[in-house]
């Protein structure tokens, strides 16, 4: 029971809206008399809030989905059975419902944009502008073939929101522990942030990476063009690296070296 309980807190975050939804729900017990919204609105939500505590069904949800019984407390229309409260409130009370409503935003609001969350945008497009030039400087030509590059896990979120000519080793879904992803060397090479330089390559062909992008507490143990990576360009603390055995670049062999000349020109 002190799971749910804790479960239930940390959904509720200071837990003002929680009140106001428990207040608004039982206004409507009382005052809703449509068979229909009471239903929808009163009936069903009490029933899943009552489901949720209850200790024999968060044994049997965890055997299904474990890690996830929060998620019950998104079938509660709390937004919907608040705003519908609310209006009602004001049709019959019109000066005390405004009057209300007005304290209560004051009294358990807050400026969205001071939490940690928000922060002024860079650009247009409201990502990190050294994604947008990491992007600009490896992404293919107008008309040709989409690209693969490994960039750092911190950067793999933004960059689908700029572009689909460049495809990754590995995506968000690899970052999510509990989405049971597929093994993926390359990734976790770049979590342990010290990469030896023929391991990064090996992998990096691996996974067809026509570029390689370090970040700068990336520790790299070897040099990387012994091994056929070869430093293209930075971007702040972000450095490029061309994968020379790229079918983009060259055909490389880590014994004889080049075996044949460039693909693309730069």
């Amino acid at each position: 029971m002190t799971e749910i309980v804790e479960i239930f807190k940390a959904y509720n975050g200071t837990g003002y809206f929680c009140l106001l939804f428990i207040a608004a729900l039982i206004y409507l017990w009382f005052k809703e008399e449509d068979r229909h919204l009471r239903v929808l609105l009163v009936i069903v939500p009490t029933v899943i809030q009552i489901l949720f505590f209850i200790p024999y069904f968060y044994m049997a949800y965890n055997m299904l989905d474990e890690g996830t019984y929060y998620r019950i407390l998104w079938l509660l229309p709390m937004t919907v059975v608040i705003s519908y409260s609310a209006v009602k409130v004001i049709g019959n009370h019109f000066a005390l419902g405004v009057a209300v409503g007005c304290l209560i935003m004051v009294l358990s609001g807050s400026f969205a944009y001071t939490g940690m969350t928000y922060s002024r945008a860079e650009n247009a497009y409201h990502l990190p502008e050294e994604v947008i030039e990491l992007c600009d400087m490896v992404r293919p030509e107008e008309d040709d073939e989409r690209i693969f590059v490994a960039f750092p896990p911190e950067l793999v979120h933004f960059v689908r929101q700029y572009t689909t000519d460049i495809m990754l080793p590995f995506g968000r879904d690899s970052m999510v522990s509990s989405w049971k992803r597929v093994d993926n060397p390359l990734f976790d090479l770049y979590m342990s942030h010290e990469m030896a330089a023929d391991k990064l390559a090996e992998y990096s062909t691996e996974y067809w990476c026509d570029y390689v992008i370090l970040a700068g507490n990336d520790v790299l143990v070897g040099d990387p063009s012994d091994f056929g990576l070869e430093e293209y360009g930075r971007v702040g603390e972000y450095t490029v690296y061309k994968n020379l055995a790229s079918h983009l670049w060259h055909e490389y062999d880590n014994d004889s070296g080049i075996i044949n000349a460039n693909f693309r020109e730069e």
